[in-house]
């Protein structure tokens, strides 16, 4: 029994052996030694001493409030301090390991180390080389693009840009107009990231330009209206075999054959005509393979994080990302190229004909006497492989393609009606191959050639080479289009979003779509609404031209924009959200508010927006702790 007089020096005691264990706790917790160990143990006696201390406290206040009550406000104070500088330390980490990733770069040390393994295989290999030969393609393929030939271009480009090219200018061509680049300039260009497998070294640039975009007439050349005049940003990425070496004065953008050194001519298969080298396969030089627009870019992540791929690369060795994301690029120019068309000529030696059957039927319903529906200015923002599963009789492979367009009219002289506003088109695009066939390593970019012969697809509408008879479209040589579908939010997996290592298997526009689409469910989007999503999309690089097109798309009846489901799939998303938001370890007031906003759009509640805040921070303090070490 403990005296009368000894009790409030008892519980001093009490509450200086607690907080001092505490302390130890949080210095564990600060220095990892526990990291993945077991915390059940010690738990337990956490709480019993936890419960004693307020038992001694309360007993303190009423016998001894003299001492009992500052004791209580001291306790507190100090509680505060410490629950701070916890939060504090967890900001920090988190902030310092991903600071590294808000330049939208590889670590500069992986980049370094990228390049001295490039440099070891290839010693003629200079960044500086390259980054001067990546200023002499983008100009020149600025003028192409101008001049309406790519011609000029095509030596080092893959077949997926050539394919998105020819369409656009096929389409303006039909709309007697011309798109001028003029003044163009580039201000930098920088390495932003290397990858390397046994396919393809890999290398990203980001281009800085300016320039005058006007479209004119295509016989008069007079101005019909300016497109813009200014910066802007690009992502080039360009691939070549391991095995290719730098030669002096050797290449595809110098117009010479790096295989025999010949002035480059190029057969229609894409080879030298004088030692028919297939020279765009990228097993001589580096190819342009894809472009893409400053908001869709983020480092690649470990093609081994896409679901299936491993199992695939196992059972066909020479498989790779890189081929399937090309391949997808032709088939959706190809797509689009049916609509303007009003024909699946176009996809039917690249999908199924049960699927060009049932495109067919669809553009049927879209004539309206001498006029059908097309998609006007559309553009890509990314083609990602979301996930690979092999079949008994098919494997199968599913890619997220984010595109817009304007749904508009055109008539057989090329006229085009009104149509809706410019809106976003998330969609997965489902390939399939017959199982047990596998990747052609010699002709991995010649997406839109025969995998027989090496003829490019043209000429007919069936679904055979026209040159060797060969059946294309059965998936028996190469992947080929099944089906077309909405993206859902069944697909977002918050786990994948990181801001510690800069990957995110979700973009912050998908979640923008969804957190939108979500409140708009009331079918009204208020003021204040409007600037928490404009906030969210401007501290994302998220442009104000792309929150406008998401929420026209919002806005429209029959709009295809991930919604959640149901309360799993919200709360999926809320993660992803928080995760994101925490990029530099914090919350403020109006990424909270548009979290809670959207929490009881979505029929969550704010008290699950505040747990899922505190555990999602929790989660991304540890794994910047192991990345910052």
């Amino acid at each position: 029994m403990i005296s009368r007089k000894k009790f409030p020096f008892f519980t001093l005691f009490l509450v200086v052996l607690i907080v001092s264990t505490a302390g130890i706790a949080f210095a564990r917790a600060g220095g990892g030694h526990s990291y993945g160990g077991s915390s059940s143990g010690g738990s337990g006696g956490g709480g019993d001493g936890l419960g004693i201390l307020i038992y001694f406290l309360i007993r303190l206040c009423i016998e001894q409030p003299v001492i009992g009550i500052p004791l209580v406000i001291i306790i507190i104070v100090i509680s505060i301090i410490v629950k701070k500088k916890r939060l504090n330390m967890q900001y920090s980490t988190i902030q310092k390991a991903g600071n590294r990733n808000l330049n939208q770069s590889q670590d500069s040390v992986a980049t370094q180390t990228a390049l001295a393994k490039l440099k070891a295989r290839d010693p003629q290999f200079t960044a500086a080389a390259l980054m001067k030969k990546a200023e002499a393609a983008f100009l020149e393929i600025q003028q192409a693009w101008s001049d309406q030939d790519l011609s000029k271009v095509r030596r080092f480009i893959s077949d997926g840009v050539n394919e998105r090219f020819s369409l656009q200018i096929d389409m303006q061509k039909t709309q007697g107009i011309r798109n001028r680049m003029e003044n163009v300039q580039v201000l930098k260009t920088e390495i932003t990231s290397i990858e390397s497998d046994s396919h393809f070294d890999s290398i990203h640039l980001r281009i800085t330009a300016k320039a005058k975009d006007t479209d004119v007439d295509i016989v008069t050349g007079k101005k019909i209206r300016d497109n813009y005049s200014g910066t802007f940003v690009e992502y080039w990425s360009f691939l070549r075999k391991p095995g290719a070496q730098t030669l002096a004065g050797k290449g595809l953008v110098e117009g010479v054959c790096p295989n025999c050194g010949a002035h480059l001519e190029l057969s229609d298969s894409g080879k030298c005509q004088y030692c028919d080298a297939v020279v765009t396969s990228g097993e001589y030089d580096w190819v342009l393979s894809e472009i893409t627009q400053s908001i869709e870019w983020s480092t690649a992540t470990s093609p081994s994080a896409v679901p299936g791929y491993t199992a695939m690369v196992e059972a066909d060795p020479a498989f790779n990302l890189q081929t399937i994301e090309d391949t997808t690029s032709v088939i959706f120019w190809r797509y689009i190229k049916s609509y303007f068309e009003s024909s699946a000529a176009p996809v039917r030696k690249m999908a199924t004909a049960e699927y060009s059957d049932s495109l067919e039927n669809s553009l049927e319903s879209t004539r309206d006497g001498n006029s059908h529906l097309f998609f006007a200015d559309a553009a890509v923002g990314a083609v990602e492989v979301q996930s690979i599963v092999q079949g008994t009789d098919f494997d199968r492979v599913q890619v997220l393609v984010k595109w817009s367009a304007a749904n508009s009219w055109i008539d057989h002289t090329g006229n085009v009606k009104g149509g809706g506003p410019k809106t976003i088109r998330p969609q997965i695009f489902t390939l399939v191959r017959k199982h047990g066939v596998t990747t052609l390593a010699a002709t991995q970019l010649n997406s839109a050639h025969c995998p027989g012969c090496g003829a490019p697809y043209s000429g007919d509408d069936s679904g055979s080479c026209e040159y060797c008879g060969r059946p294309l479209n059965d998936g028996s040589g190469a992947w080929v289009l099944e089906s077309i579908g909405a993206f859902t939010t069944a697909r977002i997996n918050s786990a994948s979003v990181s801001p510690v290592t800069g990957t995110s298997g979700v973009s912050a526009d998908i979640l923008l779509m969804a957190m939108a689409s979500t409140m708009y469910a009331d079918g009204e989007l208020d003021a204040k609404e409007m600037d928490m999503l404009a906030s969210f999309a401007g501290q994302r690089g998220i442009s104000q031209d792309s929150l406008s097109a998401i929420i026209n798309t919002v806005k429209q009846p029959d709009a295809q924009l991930p919604r959640p489901a149901n309360t799993a799939e919200a709360m999926e998303v809320l993660k992803a959200m928080v995760r994101m938001s925490l990029a530099d370890g914090r919350i403020d007031d109006t990424e909270k508010a548009l979290l809670d906003n959207y929490a009881t759009s979505a029929g969550l509640s704010k008290y699950e927006v505040s747990s899922t805040i505190a555990k999602q921070r929790k989660s991304l303090y540890k794994e910047a702790r192991k990345a910052v070490k």
